[in-house]
């Protein structure tokens, strides 16, 4: 292709050379548009979404320091932002919302979907607590919102086809309640591997946020007579 007959990007204006813009990345073809086009784009969409997704969900279950550290860095685009897995997670429970009203064997009162309150209610007081108990990491509030929110999600997403199986071949709450424990202890876990300390500390501090938790849950359930 001669330089005259470069095509302008239409994101940054450089002129492309081939088929990608050498600065921003685009892909460009001069083919017109076809069903077999758009069957193409549609399948490599999923396929692609497929992979990014089982890769970052990889990397937060193996690896959640670096998945977070990246965010908090000010690195974006390449790993998913917690707003993505926030989204990801709330579409697998609007999903369990289909078989079942509760999740993990816990229903809350509410006027909207009692796994969406599930998931809110869990970030926010998580994230509460983490600022609390890791608060000489020197963090912010926010910082520890994005930390529970991609801890949470991830967590959320591996254990809602658990409550749905629980739900559909168990079909014991209490039994569904003993999987709430491992879920939590897990977020809580995931949390404390961000931070750089000891292992003492981090037992500590892991079992300070989790008798935290359950003692603000336990003391919702007795004022209110109901979660």
């Amino acid at each position: 292709m001669n330089k005259s007959q470069n095509k302008i990007c239409s994101v940054c204006s450089n002129e492309i050379d081939k088929k990608y813009c050498s600065k921003c990345g685009q892909y460009f073809t001069n083919k017109r548009i076809t069903s077999g086009s758009v069957l193409n784009d549609l399948f490599n969409s999923i396929f692609s979404l497929e992979k990014s997704f089982f890769k970052n969900m990889k990397i937060g279950l193996t690896q959640p320091e670096k998945l977070i550290l990246n965010y908090w860095k000010g690195y974006r685009g390449f790993y998913y932002s917690p707003g993505k897995f926030f989204t990801i997670g709330s579409l697998l429970l609007l999903l369990h919302y289909l078989f079942a009203n509760d999740f993990l064997g816990i229903i809350v009162t509410s006027t909207i979907s009692s796994q969406f309150v599930i998931l809110l209610f869990n970030i926010f007081l998580l994230t509460f607590l983490s600022y609390l108990v890791y608060f000489k990491q020197k963090k912010n509030f926010h910082e520890h919102l994005v930390l529970n929110i991609y801890n949470v999600s991830i967590w959320t997403i591996i254990f809602v086809p658990i409550s749905i199986m629980l739900n559909a071949f168990v079909g014991d709450n209490f039994i569904e309640q003993a999987f709430f424990l491992p879920y939590h202890l897990l977020i809580i876990i995931w949390n404390s591997k961000v931070f750089e300390i000891s292992r003492l500390k981090r037992f500590s501090f892991v079992s300070l946020n989790l008798i935290l938790f359950y003692g603000i849950i336990f003391l919702l359930i007795f004022t209110f007579g109901e979660f």
